[in-house]
């Protein structure tokens, strides 16, 4: 007998097994032999080997079918992604082959977890038939009810991946976005009622209007994916039928127990979508680009990541937590008072978002100009203590100290967190940090967010990082954050040769900034403005770096390592920027130089004191350098501000530089280029973060208010840090207000977080605001 097309798994066409070999019961661990096969009931002897009529090794047939069937659906879902993507943005043909490569591995962890909860779902409905069967008992119900329930429990899986995949090939073509929170959020919005008024009935009519007018192109592009996965999923059964599936009755009938050893072996093998750490090493795979990258990836995993920081914040009483510090009402007021006075707040839902205020700054780009390059340099650890300091009679840091002087130097600089990743997320997202020691980066790298490069891309920028470490350094899913958040291409370390000097957190610091010229090169020969961000290693712990120059050799003899290490960074710093501007490739730029955070050391051999023990972490420096094109002495001249500012304010000042500030934002920092030519905001303030040392802080003109959370007491500091700190109770008058502000902050900030109520591109992002055409060059 001819099997048929899909019959395979659950049907007559399986041939029985001779009674003579006997047969074992994959699933069941049961034997049945031909010496006690006539003293069995036949009804009972049925249920033994499964469905009527099939084989006693359906089981596994129906497993390996199905388990196939997943993957088939999610590996056509990424084929078609891909092919659709190729014609707008073509990749070497080193990036398709990894991107398919890794993508199918992510698809057979996928099927995996698939098959499993499909098991684990066909035994429940399988012990609900079994007792069915005993109440009946007498009378014939055909079929095993644990190979019935796999079945229904695989046929609804399977169901489930189709439907993600189809959600995700109209998401994608959408929002260039794989399923994620903000989709969720947007059915559920569909089936909610409506409870709220909207922000702009203009806005969404224009959006709704966007859509539909590519409503041609939503159906070819609907008919084209039904038929590439009809097409996959035909091909499979046809595969199982004449293929696959005689194979697996032939092993299984020649070697049962060796045949199911393989079985399990090749689903513990491909891994499972619960294995954390099989997924890190796809969120680890360095392509380069990020739509890529994002391709390669599992839309299973984002909506479960999504599903699992929803029910973890409820299980674990987040909201109430924060709300039971001050009043959800209180801390939305005073927070908007604190970082936007002035501002209009248009939605209740997203309390943060609001209109752009404040002293006008400088915009370095007139219309009939190319917008500038932009260049941030993430130094690691960088502590403005360290600077203009000499050691040994050598100068730890001469070229920033030179480069001081022809920048704007913000001498009252805070970084906002303790940590990189969450130094990187204030800067980049001009947000709160989370208090938490995992960055916003993992646990909400699908929420919806305000980013730098995305925000850029308005003026046609293309928008790179390069880093010399893994994207995946401490689980960050900093390339997934990145990725989702506007950023072209993420250079990661898996991007340098297997022989690039290394130390123990990454590439070093010559072989980073060789890297980063090279990019600086390619992309200014490119006709479009361009934003470039780079993050250093070699002064983080243990400080081991080359001991080429006499200086760094002379250094390494004294006890401090970190400061050996900013010496050779200074070094190396001053080759790549020097290099820089001797070939030209600094006109027309904009370069931000800061700490992602501080250092928590004694500086001296007298100890640390209790104020250094508190901020030390937070005290990262800030230089604005710009190119003589740039320079006009109405909107820039060198100076050192003393301002309070903090990593929050970098991405409005970024945007109001190149003017593409939106009308609407939901930034807690403030643009501060005004600080280039004169005096101003001498109200702001920077809000500090430190999970590992239970702390918050707040930064005023008038000093540091450092608090150790839940406790009675807090500690003031002077601006410089310079001397001791002094107790107040949190009720002492001159205290309650900065307590305040500072609770609040951190109410509002943690809270908007775990809703994600910071922002909502699809009610505040205007369609007619899209990206523009790149300008051409200044010529």
């Amino acid at each position: 007998m001819h099997d048929k097309a899909c019959a395979g798994p659950t049907g007559r066409s399986f041939p029985q097994e001779s009674a003579s070999t006997g047969a074992v019961d994959i699933l069941g661990g049961m034997a049945v032999h031909s010496d006690d096969a006539s003293r069995v009931d036949p009804h009972e002897r049925r249920d033994r080997l499964g469905v009527v009529g099939s084989a006693p090794w359906s089981l596994s047939s129906t497993l390996v079918f199905w388990w196939g069937l997943c993957l088939v659906i999610q590996s056509a879902l990424r084929m078609f992604l891909v092919a659709m993507t190729i014609t707008r943005e073509p990749p070497t043909a080193a990036t398709l082959a990894t991107t398919l490569r890794v993508g199918f591995r992510a698809d057979l962890m996928g099927a995996a977890g698939g098959i499993v909860i499909a098991a684990v779902l066909g035994l429940v409905i399988g012990a609900g038939l079994a007792l069915a069967k005993r109440w009946r008992k007498g009378q014939a119900v055909p079929g095993s009810p644990w190979k019935v329930g796999i079945t229904v429990g695989a046929v609804v899986m399977a169901l489930l991946m189709l439907a993600v995949a189809t959600a995700d090939m109209g998401y994608y073509r959408y929002s260039q976005r794989r399923v994620d929170l903000v989709f969720l959020e947007s059915v559920i919005d569909v089936f909610s009622p409506p409870t709220r008024a909207r922000l702009d009935s203009s806005l969404v009519d224009r959006q709704t209007a966007a859509q539909l007018a590519a409503g041609a192109g939503w159906v070819g592009y609907a008919a084209t994916f039904a038929g590439g996965m009809a097409a996959a999923i035909v091909a499979w059964c046809l595969a199982f039928t004449r293929a696959v599936g005689p194979l697996l009755r032939r092993c299984i009938a020649a070697a049962p127990r060796t045949s199911v050893s393989v079985l399990v072996l090749a689903l513990i093998a491909t891994g499972t979508s619960f294995d954390r750490e099989a997924r890190f090493h796809v969120y680890r795979v360095p392509i380069a680009s990020s739509t890529y990258y994002t391709l390669a990836q599992n839309p299973l995993w984002s909506l479960w990541d999504s599903l699992e920081q929803v029910i973890g914040a409820r299980v674990a009483g987040t909201e109430a937590a924060l709300l039971r510090t001050v009043p959800e009402e209180t801390a939305v007021r005073v927070t908007r008072e604190t970082v936007a006075p002035g501002a209009t707040f248009p939605s209740p839902r997203y309390p943060l978002v609001h209109t752009m205020v404040g002293e006008a700054g400088g915009r370095l780009a007139r219309p009939d100009q190319r917008r500038p390059t932009i260049l941030v340099i993430f130094v690691e650890g960088l502590d403005r203590r360290f600077l203009g300091r000499t050691v040994r009679g050598i100068r730890v840091t001469p070229f920033l100290d030179r480069l001081r002087g022809e920048s704007v130097y913000f001498e009252h600089f805070f970084s906002n967190g303790a940590s990189t990743f969450h130094g990187l997320f204030a800067s980049f997202c001009s947000a709160l940090p989370r208090f938490s020691r995992l960055s916003p980066t993992r646990t909400h790298y699908g929420s919806d967010f305000l980013c730098l490069p995305e925000a850029l891309k308005r003026g046609g920028y293309r928008s790179e990082m390069v880093i010399g470490q893994s994207r995946e350094r401490g689980q960050s899913h900093l390339g997934l954050f990145m990725a989702r958040n506007g950023l072209d291409a993420l250079h990661d370390e898996g991007t340098f040769a297997p022989k690039t000097p290394r130390n123990r957190l990454g590439v070093l610091d010559s072989a980073l900034f060789d890297l980063v010229r090279s990019r600086v090169e390619t992309l200014h020969a490119a006709d479009r403005p361009f934003f470039l961000a780079t993050l250093t290693t070699s002064t983080h712990h243990p400080f081991a770096v080359p001991q080429d120059h006499p200086e760094v050799r002379a250094l390494r003899e004294q006890s401090d390592s970190y400061v050996t290490a900013l010496r050779y960074l200074d070094i190396e710093f001053e080759r790549f920027f020097s290099g820089l501007r001797r070939d030209g490739l600094l006109r027309n730029t904009v370069v931000l130089i800061l700490g992602d955070h501080g250092r928590h050391l004694r500086i001296g051999r007298t100890g640390r004191t209790d104020a250094e023990a508190m901020v030390g972490n937070f005290l990262a420096p800030l230089f604005v350098w710009m190119d003589a094109s740039l320079v006009d002495p109405t909107i820039f001249r060198p100076r050192t501000v003393s301002l309070v500012a903090s990593q929050v304010d970098l991405e409005p000042t970024i945007l109001s530089m190149t003017g593409l500030m939106p009308a609407l934002t939901p930034f807690v920092g403030r643009d501060l280029s005004c600080a280039f030519v004169r005096d101003c905001l001498a109200d702001n303030v920077a809000y500090l973060s430190n999970d590992g040392e239970n702390l918050l802080g707040l930064v005023d003109r008038d000093g540091i208010w450092m608090y150790p959370v839940r406790a009675q007491t807090g500690r003031e500091i002077d601006l410089g840090v310079t001397g001791a700190s002094r107790e107040r109770a949190v009720t002492d008058p001159q205290a309650a207000p900065r307590q305040q502000r500072l609770l609040s902050l951190y109410v509002t900030g943690n809270l908007l977080l775990v809703r994600n109520r910071l922002w909502s591109t699809r009610e505040f992002w205007d369609p007619g605001d899209g990206i523009i055409a790149p300008s051409r060059p200044t010529p």
